[in-house]
């Protein structure tokens, strides 16, 4: 038999699958490259040339340009020069844009482009240690970041030596200074005056002289985070009445006297004495759309504090199902250990509503509550009437040995004839002890 009369050969036909897929499908795989790796599709055909240009998020990062050995002027020129041009080739409006930078002279042009004709609404400048060891002093002119498309700025390791740049923020909501100095306090008070829409405020800055108290006036400030140690800062004055979550990383320099809040949504018991200390207070919103919990929960994960030493206040509504869910985010992120947490039950006369306990605290849903990582102290609970709900919650954390040494209940809120009701909850709650849990102590106070 002449096998090479029954051969038969086949053709494989030379087709680009993924190039006839429409540009918001290339765009998903462009968002999974690189900036540089993106534009660099541009040649691999005609179809390609454009797709880039119409990415939402572009992320120039000098780092992986330079080693310590290469900070040349002809090295940093090159760069620019990409930089500058993939920004003028750009043709969409931009989501976001990070900039990690070395000292360049091109950066209020780039700004200039992002901010007017990109419409970028969350612009990210970090400024990377070069030659030079100290945060740098760029200059930037007057109104730079007052277009009415940018909602979010952070800047990082920058002197901002006026506040010119940040005149008529109107629409600025989320502002994040890190690792920024200004030569008086007065600078700092200016910009945040000129950014009444703010609901985020990140603050890691100090002062090269002590100059006075920074105040923090903002009506609409959802989250306040302050980093030590605010060098050259005298005090802090805090008056924001929509404020839901405060978080002091370290302890504040200017300490607990030096620190005024006016805020009639965040309840302290316990930890009022503590508010210049590493801590979180946290009063859980009902809102719909809560920019702060979004900022704390989904964009940072909870991230705010790092080590071993963490005060927690937190109010909720145990009958609002929202409340209820964010809670329970917010426990399930929280990695670091507590020494106190305090729980303060919001007592709320609206129409109640089913929250589903069962499911929101039962050990048999996929992802344990709370996070296995989770471990307090002690526990202080405040408004605590009995309920199913509280009993369901505290009797979780019993369980899952989240609580290692004290669970105090007060009680004094409410009239005698409850305070039974009470009693039984905390015996059943008592009983709920393991053998290995003697160390753990649950009563009223």
């Amino acid at each position: 038999m002449d096998r090479s009369s029954s051969s038969s050969s086949v053709t494989v036909e030379n087709v680009d699958w993924i190039s006839t897929l429409p540009d918001d499908l290339l765009l998903m795989i462009l968002s999974r490259l690189s900036t540089e790796e993106a534009v660099r599709t541009s040649v691999v055909s005609k179809r390609w040339v454009h797709v880039w240009k119409h990415m939402s998020h572009l992320v120039f990062d000098m780092r992986k340009k330079f080693t310590d050995s290469n900070i040349t002027l002809d090295v940093s020129n090159r760069v620019v020069t990409l930089m500058t041009k993939i920004i003028n080739n750009h043709r969409g409006h931009l989501e976001s844009c990070v900039i990690v930078d070395y000292k360049s002279e091109m950066l209020n042009t780039w700004i200039q482009s992002l901010t007017g004709m990109r419409q970028t609404k969350h612009l990210t400048l970090r400024h990377r240690f070069g030659l030079e060891k100290w945060p740098i002093c760029p200059g930037f002119p007057q109104d730079s970041f007052s277009s009415s498309s940018l909602t979010s700025l952070s800047l990082s390791s920058y002197i901002l030596r006026t506040s010119h740049s940040f005149n008529n923020c109107q629409n600025l909501m989320t502002l994040k200074l890190s690792c920024t100095y200004a030569p008086d306090v007065g600078v700092f008070n200016r910009i945040l005056a000129s950014c009444p829409s703010l609901e985020v405020l990140v603050l890691g800055i100090g002062c090269t002289k002590k100059s006075g108290t920074l105040k923090i006036d903002n009506k609409r400030l959802k989250l306040l985070k302050v980093s030590s140690p605010c060098i050259g800062i005298d005090g802090i004055k805090v008056s924001s009445p929509n404020l839901h979550i405060l978080v002091i990383v370290e302890s504040l320099s200017c300490g607990r006297y030096n620190f005024d809040l006016t805020s009639p949504l965040l309840q302290f018991n316990r930890n009022l004495a503590r508010l210049s200390l590493p801590h979180v207070s946290y009063n859980i919103s009902q809102e719909e759309n809560c920019k702060g919990h979004e900022e704390y929960v989904v964009n940072s994960c909870g991230a705010f504090l790092r080590g071993w030493l963490a005060l927690m206040s937190v109010s909720v509504d145990l009958m609002n199902p929202r409340e209820v869910a964010r809670l329970r985010q917010v426990l399930l992120v929280w990695t670091v250990p507590i020494i106190e947490l305090e729980l303060i039950f919001k007592n709320n006369n609206a129409p109640r509503e089913e929250v589903g306990k069962d499911k929101l605290w039962s050990e048999n849903i996929k992802e344990p509550f709370p996070n296995a990582k989770l471990l307090v102290d002690s526990l202080w609970m405040y408004n605590f009437s009995g309920s199913e709900e509280e009993f369901a919650l505290v009797s979780c954390l019993i369980r899952q040995r989240t609580v290692k040494r004290n669970i105090m209940i007060k009680t004094t809120s409410f009239p005698d004839r409850k305070k039974l009701e009470i009693e039984t909850a905390v015996a059943k709650l008592q009983s709920l002890k393991a053998k290995d849990q003697w160390a753990l102590t649950i009563k009223c106070f």
